[in-house]
Formats: structure tokens, sequence, C-alpha cells
């Protein structure tokens, strides 16, 4: 069965209980799968944890109250109008004017309620906006404050099926806009549909991101993505091309159809508000990486760190081809009293998420880094950068011998670079990420590991044959510690019988350095203007 695409795997994680067995088996086995299902889960944890309350917005009766302002009032009628005849009675007493003024009052919040209640009109009030959206991403928060949100009005039509997109926000770094999709009986529809169809472009037509799914609430479907740094212009244009509702992958309705639209954002106040600070700090290990400081961009709703890395000659010669794709930095960020705020990568401890996303591009041999947080207050206090480490894959050699049969009763060990595994026993079994039955070699293993385990590269090697069959690792990974505890098996795909004699051989190490003594403080940026004095903080804080 084929891998999953980011597309798929995204209505898989929102349907898996409804999800075929034989999907669910190759997404629980495929290390591919597992990789990008962690991938997609991290970004949608980091951008939306809570998106939608149980309770009304502090700030709804005031919104409701404040759209009454506008509405008209009928003019007083004349003391002998037939059709007022039952109001004409004797001026009435402060009490009872304040008592139906306490009614219609009553009226008003109790209508105010049952429209809320209704699921597809309540999450249009609460919005990208939502008081617990506010205590896990305040940029959005600040970029409201600012005037940074766009109604594109947006209504398509098809096959009864209608699409809306009335809320955008957008800057420098992000846009994020709220769709909602609601079949013939106006029944609303999430989740079904391939967003990567929707494509953020600049003024020359050049695509510049692609959009994906946050999920959301039962009625509204967050839809978002990160612009690509150094982007100027003073409009954007969103571009749907959607022509199907359902993913065929799922056992779900398919509908094919046309919800194309397309509409322009413009830039021009976000980019005024954008800060640039350079930053000029360089650093190299004491085993060749070499990583220098770019600078930090500062908008609306995020802040985007910048720097590069490259490999001397000793360290290149010891990374295979993929490795640089496949490198990772891990640092921290401390507060004026020296506390952790916010750390990446650093999953040997608990994560304080504020980093939305990282990406990465290869220039020839330099590979370039952008990091998004939605809070870094370097332009209000002091921060300071400190690097815990690195990961990078490398070539290696570390092997164990062992005859398959005699495993049960004697159990070998395979050491190398920091890492020990027990291998307890070998059988073969059904490939678990195979659909057609495919026999494959199991390893059972366990263990403790120092380095890291995502890109790993086993082989068995069939001592008599001389053939080499690649191995997979499926297990669990993990714990708060430098040294992480191992548990799984070791599928040996292809091999069809036990081999008398086997080599077990780990070719890349995913290699974890520590060696590494390096901080400064960040300096200080000009704030926004509208921000200088807000704190995102006091939204985290607020009651």
């Amino acid at each position: 069965m084929k891998c999953l695409n980011r597309a798929q795997m995204e209505e898989f994680i929102l349907e898996e209980a409804s999800a075929g067995a034989g999907l669910n088996i190759h997404v629980q086995n495929c290390s591919r799968c597992q990789a990008l299902m962690a991938e997609i889960r991290q970004e949608q944890e980091a951008w939306s944890q809570a998106l939608y309350p149980e309770q009304l917005t502090d700030d709804f009766t005031r919104q409701v109250m404040a759209s009454l302002a506008d509405v008209p009032i009928e003019p007083a009628v004349e003391e002998n109008d037939p059709d007022t005849i039952l109001l004409r009675k004797k001026r009435r007493s402060p009490f009872i004017r304040r008592a139906a003024l306490a009614t219609a009052c009553l009226l008003i919040v109790a209508a105010a309620l049952t429209v809320y209640a209704q699921p597809s009109i309540a999450d249009w009030v609460r919005s990208i906006f939502a008081r617990d959206n506010a205590a896990s991403d305040t940029g959005l928060l600040d970029a409201r404050q600012l005037g940074l949100v766009q109604n594109p009005h947006i209504k398509v039509k098809d096959k009864g099926y209608t699409l809306e997109i009335n809320e955008v926000v957008v800057d420098a770094a992000r846009i994020m806009m709220g769709v909602k999709i609601t079949d013939p009986n106006g029944k609303p529809v999430v989740n079904k549909v391939d967003w990567s169809q929707v494509t953020v472009k600049d003024t020359e037509g050049k695509v510049l991101t692609e959009l994906l799914s946050l999920g959301g609430s039962d009625a509204v479907e967050n839809v978002t993505s990160l612009l690509p740094s150094g982007v100027k212009s003073d409009k954007l244009i969103v571009e749907g091309n959607i022509n199907q509702i359902g993913q065929e992958i799922f056992s779900h309705k398919i509908v094919k159809g046309n919800w194309n639209f397309k509409f322009s954002l413009d830039m021009k106040k976000a980019n005024e508000l954008t800060k640039v600070t350079l930053l000029d700090q360089q650093y190299t290990t004491p085993d060749g990486l070499h990583v220098k400081m770019e600078r930090l961009v500062r908008t609306p709703s995020a802040v985007r760190l910048e720097l590069s890395a490259s490999l001397n000659e000793k360290l290149a010669k010891q990374v295979p081809e993929s490795g640089l794709e496949n490198m990772l930095l891990m640092y921290h960020f401390e507060d004026e009293d020296g506390t952790d705020f916010s750390s990446v990568n650093n999953n040997r401890r608990p994560q304080i998420e504020t980093l939305i996303a990282q990406q990465h591009s290869l220039v020839g041999n330099e590979h370039h880094w952008s990091y998004t947080f939605k809070y870094l207050p370097y332009d209000r206090e002091k921060v300071r950068f400190v690097l815990d480490g690195y990961s990078i894959p490398v070539i290696s050699d570390d092997s164990v011998q062992f005859h398959p049969l005699e495993l049960s009763l004697k159990p070998v060990e395979f050491k190398g670079q920091g890492d020990s595994l027990t291998i307890n026993s070998m059988k073969i079994g059904q490939d678990p990420s195979s659909l057609e039955g495919e026999t494959a070699g199991l390893l059972r293993v366990n263990g403790k590991y120092r380095n890291m385990l995502s890109h790993d590269e086993w082989v068995m090697r069939d001592e008599e044959s001389g053939k080499e069959f690649p191995a997979i690792f499926r297990g669990s990974y993990g714990g708060f510690t430098d040294i992480q505890d191992v548990n799984g098996d070791l599928t040996v795909e292809g091999l069809t019988t036990l081999p008398e004699k086997a080599t077990l051989i780990r070719k890349v190490t995913d290699k974890w350095y520590t060696n590494v003594n390096w901080s400064f403080d960040l300096p200080k940026g000009e704030p926004i203007k509208g921000l200088e004095n807000v704190n995102p903080e006091d939204y985290w804080e607020a009651p």
C-alpha cells in the first residue's frame, strides 16, 4: 500500500476511528507515515490548542448590545391609532418601565443564547479569536488589535454545498482563515477538503505557499500556512481550486463540483508594521558544525528567527547524502531571570510550546532554517539564546552477529556510540506494513538509546548468501531523560526464511551531539507601533 500524502494524513488523523483496518495497520507500522503523522500533529497542536471554548467570550454581550444600536426604532404612534388601542394606557410608572426594560434585556440575552447555541452560528461568533485561542496563540489577538483582519466575502455554491470565507488574518509571517462549508441540508461539513488546492501567490503569479487544515470545530475549519521569508508584495492573491468534497482514501461520500474562489489581501499595512533586527553571532561546534545567526523578523502575529548552518570538511565526510535534510538544532530561550520560556527540538525534556513551525532549505552545502514563534518578547525584555545541541545522521558500521534460532536461549547485545539493544528473539511473520500479507523477519529488541532514532538506517545480512535486507524499527522510544528506553521490533523486510547466521548492521546513526557551549543575549528589537504596552502573557493570565 502506498504511503499517505499530507492531505490524506490530515484526513486520517481526523477520521482514524472510521478508517479501514488495512489503512490503520499500514499507518501504525509504516515509519514514513508515522513520521508524517507526528509532524502534522505537532503542527496542529502548536497552532491551535483548544480553539473553541464552551462558554461565551467576554465581549459577546457587548457586541450584541452594540449591534442593537443600529436597529431602527418605530416612531411614536398617534393616540387614536386603532392598531395601537391595546397599548394606549395611562402613563406607566418608573417601576413598570424598569421591569419592562429588564424583561426586554432578558429576552435579548435569551435570544442571543438560543442563536449562539446553534453550532453553525456559534462558531462564526467564536471565530478564530475565541478566548481559548487567545491563550494559545497571542499573535492572532495582536494582529486583530492592529486591524489586520480582512473579510473577503467569499460565498460559493454548487451541488447544494456552500463554501464561505469571511475572516482572514495575514501579515508577513503567516495567513490564517476560517472556512465554513454546509451541505444541501445546511449541515456543517468539515475536514473533507484537500486544502493544498488553495495557494497563495504574489502579484506576479508566483506560488508562495499552499494551505493546510488545523481542524477546528464541528462547523468551522481553520486553514493556515506560513509565508516564506522575504515576501514584500503589497498584495497577495489567494486562489482555491476546489472540485471535490471528500477524499477517496476514506469511505465517505465524494461530491464533485466547482467551489473555486479567488480574492486578494492587502499587505501594505502589515508590511509597514514588520520590524527586522539583524544578528551577527556565529559559533562552530567542536565536531565542525558552523552556525550563523542572521536576523529576527517581528510581525504582528509572530516572530521569525532565521539562521544558517554548514559542516566543515571532516564532518561533511561522515554525513550521507540525505543527512543534511534530517539535521536538527536543539536550543531554548531564557528570560532575564534565567528561566526557560521556549524550547525547540528538546525532546529529552518537556516541551515549552511557543514554536509554531520550523522550515528549512538547502542551498549548496548550506542549510537555511526559519523558526516561527507565536511568542518571543525580545522587543520588550531581555531574552537569551542557548544552544543545547544538534542531531545529524552520520555513516556508521556498528554491528552484531548472531544465530537467529538460538536467540531465545542466547540473546545478543548490539552496542554502538552509546546505544545498547538486546536482541531477544527472531521469527518469520507477516510484515506489519504490508496489506498483501508479505512475510518479514521480526527481531524483538529492547534497550537504552543515547542518540536519536528517527533517521537510523539498519540492514540485516544473511551470512550464507551475502544478501542484505533493510530493517526498520517499530515500537516505543521516549522519555524526558538523556538516555531513552527502547522497546519494539526491527522488521527485516523481504526475509522469508530464518538464516543460520546473520549480522545486524547500523549503517547510519542519527547521532545526538551535546558537546556545545554557546549562548548570547538577543539585541532588543524595535516594538511594533500599537503593541508597545501589550504583553502576551497578559492574554494568558486573563481570567
